[in-house]
């Protein structure tokens, strides 16, 4: 196993490969979380196999042979009534408070589900192990190499839109000066989470010395502190006017105040993955004069169908899904360009109370309009879920293709 460096891998044909997860160790129950490569991605762990009068315990899957995602060992985790849907954040305490990183693999990110729960410290034990089988295509992005580091600075952002303050980290690139030309602005949504899971500002300060980026200014816009984090980020983002606002009403004329960046909407990019992937789209749609650029990485745009279970938490505008592919496909075309990105594992039930669209296929759906009302889209699957080890060399990639090289 500790050869291995994690999982035993098999191969199976030219395509695909057999994934084993193995935990070796006394335990009443074991089951892995994460690892979207389980026909069931929707389902909080997996039920591992003991071997008879062992220690032993063992579960596979088949899974394509470039594969990137992560996973955890869930020890004897405890029962729990907790679900995605009455209490997320609840049940992702749970299952931290017995996850187990994989101790062969030295491959290793903070679990997103960390942020999630509002803990931004757990030990490295509780972190989820990194599976890759080439789909990070440049693992090194995100190590520290040597490369000049970039400043960041933290700033409270108060919105009269949202009645509610919220962080913004900014980074500036080495050798910021504010008597250059002005900067290209990428503003990342969900930004403690690009701080602190994706180590982003690392994964940058390494483009840049690459000379793969142009160097931009980046804008890491944090949630909004909540006791139900989950609701309030969902409220304010699932295609929500008063966040398009905040923005660019807000947000903008902070940055430009402070920092030497483009008012050029085409050098202004707004990004964000799952829900704020569809917030990104949505506010450029909104607000075209303030934003240019869009980057969605496996945004949330099957969302729509309020007529579910799952209204209370995820709400919904009419009876179909895909609210926001409808309004581009009937507006007007935009001077708008897009980079969206969706993992090649999020098919299926990945999104059970949207009827009839995962989150691939809506993606998919999303860039065919686009392209057919003549809009610049470059569309990439990625060979991961809806994870952030897959989600920021989808960033990695984007920002090549929007920034241009250095």
């Amino acid at each position: 196993m500790r050869s291995a460096g994690g999982p035993l891998v098999e191969p199976i044909d030219d395509r695909m490969v057999l994934v084993t997860f193995v935990w070796i160790g006394p335990a009443q129950r074991v089951s892995v979380r994460g690892a979207q490569i389980f026909p069931d991605v929707m389902r909080p762990s997996h039920p591992m196999r003991r071997v008879e009068g062992t220690d032993v315990w063992y579960l596979s899957a088949a899974a394509p042979a470039n594969v990137l995602t992560v996973y955890q060992y869930l020890l004897d985790e405890p029962e729990t009534s907790a679900s995605l849907l009455g209490d997320p954040a609840g049940l992702l305490r749970a299952q931290l408070g017995c996850a187990q990183v994989d101790p062969v693999n030295p491959r290793r990110i903070y679990p997103q589900a960390g942020v999630i729960a509002g803990d931004f410290w757990l030990p490295e034990r509780r972190w989820e192990s990194i599976l890759d089988l080439g789909g990070a295509e440049q693992p090194g992005w995100f190590e520290h190499s040597g490369a000049p580091a970039g400043a960041m600075v933290e700033h409270r952002l108060a919105s009269a839109a949202l009645s509610n303050e919220r962080t913004v980290t900014v980074y500036t690139p080495p050798g910021f000066t504010a008597t250059r030309a002005s900067y290209p602005l990428v503003v990342m949504l969900d930004g403690e989470c690009w701080l602190r899971v994706a180590r982003l500002h690392v994964g940058l300060d390494n483009l840049i010395a690459a000379r793969a980026i142009v160097p931009p200014v980046v804008a890491f816009v944090h949630n909004a502190p909540s006791a139900e984090i989950v609701r309030s980020r969902i409220a304010e983002t699932a295609c929500n006017p008063a966040f398009a606002a905040m923005l660019a009403e807000e947000l903008l004329p902070m940055l430009r105040e402070r920092y030497n960046v483009s008012a050029d909407p085409d050098r202004v990019i707004l990004a964000g993955n799952s829900y704020t992937g569809l917030a990104a789209a949505h506010a450029a749609l909104e607000r075209p004069a303030a934003f240019g650029a869009v980057m969605s990485t496996s945004g949330t745009h099957g969302w729509g169908y309020a007529n579910h279970p799952a209204a209370q938490l995820v709400l919904g505008k009419d009876d179909e899904p895909e609210w926001l592919t409808r309004q581009y496909a009937m507006a007007p075309r935009k001077a708008i360009r897009f980079w969206i990105d969706v993992g090649q594992l999020e098919t299926g039930t990945f999104i059970d109370w949207m009827p009839g669209v995962d989150q691939r296929a809506a993606n998919r759906h999303l860039r065919t309009v686009l392209q057919a009302k003549g809009y610049q889209v470059t569309y990439y699957e990625s060979p991961g879920g809806h994870e952030f080890a897959t989600f920021r060399h989808s960033v990695a990639r984007g920002l090549q293709a929007m920034l241009g090289t250095g």
